[in-house]
């Protein structure tokens, strides 16, 4: 049986020199580029549009529709000091409309809930408490105590 001639090669080493490191870079700039941009879209509530050219100190930023181009507008300046901040050579923002933006449904936010439990511990404490306390005070303070037996059954 013969060798194979051409034995595999590690990522990394191929992306180390030549035209692949290059390619890297490139697309290293732009994955910051996008996460940047989309954190200072975000701070202005603006999910719905994006960054889509970024090139001699030009930036064109796009807008599903007419309304939100209209926002966009009243948030130039703001958002054009914003971008100078990641990108020093910026000089001027353009906006578009892009009605395939509005297919792109940005992702929902995740509403995260936690139950909380009141231990038997805090339920005494809460109920110690409540003994010192004016009656209509009391009363809610027991009526919390109490949820602690109907949680742990």
């Amino acid at each position: 049986m013969s060798k194979r001639s051409h034995q595999p090669v590690d990522i990394d080493r191929l992306f180390a020199n030549g035209q692949f490191a290059q390619f890297k870079q490139t697309t290293e700039r732009r994955r910051l580029l996008m996460t940047n941009t989309e954190h200072i879209l975000q701070r202005f509530h603006l999910q719905s549009c994006q960054l889509t050219q970024l090139d001699n100190g030009r930036a064109v930023i796009s807008a599903p529709t007419a309304a939100w181009l209209n926002r966009l507008r009243q948030l130039k300046s703001q958002l054009l000091s914003e971008l100078r901040t990641h990108y020093p050579g910026l000089i001027s923002l353009e906006l578009k409309i892009n009605p395939q933006l509005a297919s792109i449904k940005p992702e929902p936010l995740v509403k995260i809930t936690t139950t909380r439990q009141i231990s038997q511990q805090s339920a005494e404490h809460i109920r110690a408490a409540a003994d010192h306390m004016p009656d209509e005070l009391k009363e809610r303070l027991e009526r919390i105590a109490a949820l602690c037996g109907e949680k742990n059954k």
